[in-house]
């Protein structure tokens, strides 16, 4: 059996306020159940500190500088020891409700599924542009869409480990991952509840040329057909759309 349930992984380089907060929610809800690890990306000496101080209860801590995100995440994801592990960025937060029953939930716990999908919501601080709730989706709104954030999924330790968010993609790696997921169609379970609630500034939320660049070069790696040559017009849309909004 599984020491820990569930492994967090949280990678972090100038937000020791943020960090603070995620990790002091998850030490509320159930220590002895959850690993924590937290890759610093050694912008701050601050943080370095502070994680140094904290190490008897945050499991293993990484403060070094790294090329980004996504190596963070690969690297955190191979330390973990959890059944499930779950990915969030420092300001995030665990909903303790729904966390703690997912802990009593010996079916779920025990289920064979590969991912467990739950909804996000985000605060009234979030982009313009951007909706207040991702209700749990794992369908073919993906091939649109980023409709399944990493911050309301759970992942089988042996599915993670097995697989690498791409850093050649330096905002969308956790996107192409879930998408080419779904393609494959990996066995999931979708919740109607709310996992966690996911800060302001992620890295996808900042609506520029180049993230829909990006966009549509992980669509033609993943996509095939007539769905894929609509891409083009489709992320020109989008964009549009969301520079309209944010004035």
């Amino acid at each position: 059996m599984d020491r820990y349930v569930i492994s967090a992984v949280i990678p972090t380089k100038t937000n020791l306020g943020g960090l603070k907060t995620t990790i002091e929610a998850l030490w509320a809800i159930a220590p002895d159940r959850i690993e924590i690890i937290v890759i610093d990306g050694g912008g701050c000496d601050e943080t370095k500190t502070w994680l140094l101080s904290n190490q008897k209860r945050i499991h293993h801590i990484r403060s070094a500088a790294d090329s980004g995100v996504y190596p963070a995440m690969n690297y955190g994801k191979q330390c973990a020891s959890g059944a499930w592990i779950w990915f969030a960025g420092a300001g995030d937060l665990p909903n303790p409700e729904v966390w703690n029953d997912f802990l009593k939930n010996r079916e779920l716990l025990d289920s064979e599924c590969s991912l467990h999908v739950f909804s996000v919501a985000l605060g009234d601080d979030r982009e313009g542009g951007v909706p207040a709730h991702y209700p749990a989706r794992w369908d073919s709104s993906m091939q649109w869409r980023n409709t399944s954030h990493h911050q309301g999924l759970l992942y089988r330790r042996s599915l993670i480990q097995s697989r690498m968010f791409n850093p050649s993609y330096r905002v969308l790696a956790d996107y192409a991952l879930n998408l080419t997921l779904w393609m494959e169609g990996v066995e999931v379970i979708l919740h109607d509840k709310t996992w966690s609630h996911v800060a302001s500034g992620g890295l996808s939320r900042t609506f520029n040329k180049s993230l829909y660049r990006e966009e549509w070069k992980l669509k033609k790696n993943v996509l095939s057909g007539w769905i894929k040559w609509l891409h083009p017009i489709w992320l020109l849309g989008k964009y549009l759309a969301k520079q309209i909004s944010k004035r």
